[in-house]
């Protein structure tokens, strides 16, 4: 075949062959773009089966703990308990957080006009007491309340016409959540089988040492993501209920709409923490300055307690990154993927340094090295 493709064309039957592939060259890249939406389409129709595996993995991590620790190794109670704590948690969020939410928002739209005249008393008030020209500013003032204000103004027409959508779709909705929860019951409830069948599949296509190192890495991707998801999920509740109780004693405002925006953000490692506390510390010091100076101290001492004492319990060494690491992972994830990017960038950059680490101590331990580089250093003869 080879030998043929690097022929020269000699004859009419070469010639017309060429004539021919360039021909149907020509029209699969016509059939480009047709291909590529139907690719498209598939892929919106295979949508639930891709979240339903979202689901059934971050599933099996409480499945796995409650299997171990409650039901003596069997995964039926364990699996039941999972799913109750799951619709636990999304109806504590409808009946509780939800409307929270909603309240918090109307209440701070409804106070726009307010912060704003704060803001421009307080820049008279600089410029009475100082002499400092803040006419530029007063002007910035203005037009970032009217670009608020148009924006929640839209957003309040896109929840509008996102809840009327919602309602038209409510039957492909359902149905796409059946069949996401459906293949996280199936996924989850034959893991064993599916992974047997996966094993013998890899072991079948690929030689022996090819399909063991594959399923090694497989092995190490799973312990360092479930490790490191399941406790950023768990380390995120944790902060975003510390944060909601607090504010509720101290009495501040948009309580619920802060801890969520707080819990949320705190998924993201360091730099989680500065963005959800950035917009509460704003939010708030247009309420009174005393009260963003009391959400700074409760950011700080949850923080600093969730630091030092939670977080290392939660995950550990899940990651066994550097901080340079853990920061270059979230930087580069970031700007390629966004959000999700500064996640599951940690956990993917742990992985490819795992196996440099293995792939390194392999070639030292191959040339007679010791881990550090040095020869290694020859037991003597026994005498």
């Amino acid at each position: 075949m080879k030998n043929w493709l690097e022929r020269t064309p000699r004859t009419m039957g070469d010639w017309l062959a060429l004539a021919a592939g360039t021909a149907l060259l020509l029209a699969a890249a016509g059939q480009l773009p047709g291909l590529l939406r139907a690719a498209a389409g598939l892929l919106a129709l295979l949508a639930p089966f891709g979240w339903g595996l979202v689901l059934a993995y971050v599933l099996d991590i409480p499945t796995r703990f409650f299997a171990a620790n409650l039901f003596g190794g069997r995964r039926g109670g364990a699996l039941a308990v999972s799913y109750a704590l799951l619709f636990g948690v999304l109806a504590l969020l409808a009946a509780l957080v939800v409307p929270q939410l909603v309240q918090s928002l109307t209440a701070f739209a409804g106070r726009l006009g307010a912060y704003e005249e704060t803001l421009r008393r307080l820049l008279a008030w600089v410029q009475a007491t100082f002499g400092i020209d803040t006419a530029t500013a007063g002007r910035l003032v203005q037009a970032a309340g009217r670009a608020l204000q148009g924006w929640l103004a839209a957003l309040s027409r896109t929840a509008a016409q996102s809840a009327a959508k919602a309602a038209s779709g409510a039957a492909g909705a359902a149905a796409d959540a059946f069949v996401t929860l459906a293949v996280s019951i199936y996924l989850l409830s034959g893991k064993a089988e599916l992974l047997q069948a996966a094993r013998c599949c890899l072991r079948a296509a690929l030689p022996p040492g090819a399909a063991a190192g594959v399923l090694s890495v497989c092995r190490l991707a799973n312990r360092i993501f479930s490790g490191y998801l399941g406790g950023q999920l768990v380390d995120a509740l944790l902060v975003g209920g510390e944060t909601f109780a607090l504010m509720s004693i101290f009495g501040l405002e948009y309580a619920p709409l802060l801890a969520v925006l707080v819990g949320m953000t705190n998924i993201v490692p360091v730099l989680g923490p500065f963005l959800g506390a950035v917009p509460g510390i704003v939010i708030l010091l247009l309420e009174a300055p005393w009260k963003a100076a009391e959400f700074a101290i409760i950011i700080f001492v949850v923080q600093q307690v969730d630091g030092n004492f939670i977080a290392p319990r939660i995950l550990g060494g899940a990651t066994g990154l550097p901080g340079l690491g853990v920061l270059l992972a979230i930087v580069v994830g970031g700007a390629w993927f966004g959000i999700p990017g500064m996640v599951l960038g940690v956990p993917t950059l742990a992985v490819l340094a795992a196996l440099a680490r293995q792939a390194v101590g392999a070639g030292l331990t191959a040339r007679g090295l010791a881990a550090d580089g040095a020869p290694a250093r020859k037991d003597p003869p026994p005498q």
